[in-house]
């Protein structure tokens, strides 16, 4: 298999079980979602989320070459501080999203976790951490996968970040994290910046490593597997925190 094929292969795996098929984000994305639900999405979310550079720098400091390195370097940078943006640290502007939808973020590390968001996490922690698994599972299957997601935006276009203004009305502060991760507006196509600036050197990161087929069939696999455990997760939420008959949400400041 050529190295494009392959990154054709690992970009298909994901584009046919995006996000957007999942009724969970389909909910929240045309507008429908209240307020038990957004506050379920944000709670079994974010341990998850707290993860992120724990898993990203299990991946990067692997790296031989300098420049990869450097990149997941700046990549954890602007996670950990909101330095390159001059925001803030991008888990604190999820808790600021969990604020607008009235949790405090100082009860989030003693929720009771669904089996499907632990399973999501030990997969993550895995295939980043372990040693004894080769990096590139941990690069396609958690890194890949979530940086590397279409366009999150519903049936009109409208971006995630879009809905949580236009239609849940929450405030700037409420929305940054938005900006960031899970889409930004129509002009970018529904991809932000970042999510653009990340996914290159992952792609470059494969095409030099994940150079066998063994490697890559290992790659593949644990993509599938990650996906399969994400949708679990996401169906939990949904099943948890959702009832139609409750009011929509909006913010009310």
């Amino acid at each position: 298999m050529s190295d494009s094929t392959f990154l054709d292969e690992l970009e298909s795996i994901i584009a046919e079980r995006s996000k957007m098929t999942s009724p969970l984000y389909q909910t929240i994305l045309e507008g429908k979602a209240t307020q038990r639900l957004l506050q379920t999405f944000v709670i079994q979310r974010w341990p998850i989320k707290s993860w992120w550079t724990r898993n990203l720098m299990g991946v990067g400091h692997r790296a031989d070459d300098l420049d990869l390195r450097r990149s997941f370097i700046e990549n954890a940078y602007e996670e950990e501080t909101g330095g390159l943006t001059n925001s803030k640290r991008h888990v604190e502007t999820f808790e600021d999203f969990g604020r607008a939808v009235g949790l405090d973020p100082a009860t989030f590390p003693d929720v009771e976790l669904f089996p499907e968001t632990i399973a999501v996490i030990e997969h993550n922690k895995n295939a980043c951490n372990n040693t004894n698994v080769h990096f590139t599972v941990g690069a396609t299957s958690v890194l890949m996968l979530m940086e590397g997601q279409p366009p999150i935006t519903n049936s009109s276009g409208s971006s995630m970040l879009a809905v949580m203004r236009d239609v849940y009305k929450l405030p700037e502060w409420g929305y940054e994290f938005f900006v960031h991760h899970a889409s930004s507006d129509a002009d970018q196509e529904g991809v932000s910046e970042l999510e653009d600036e990340h996914t290159e050197p992952l792609r470059q990161l494969l095409l030099r490593y994940c150079d066998t087929p063994q490697r890559q069939q290992d790659a593949k696999d644990s993509l599938r597997q990650a996906i399969e455990l994400r949708h679990r997760h996401f169906d939990a939420v949904l099943r948890a925190g959702y009832d139609s008959s409750e009011p929509v949400f909006v913010y009310q400041g």
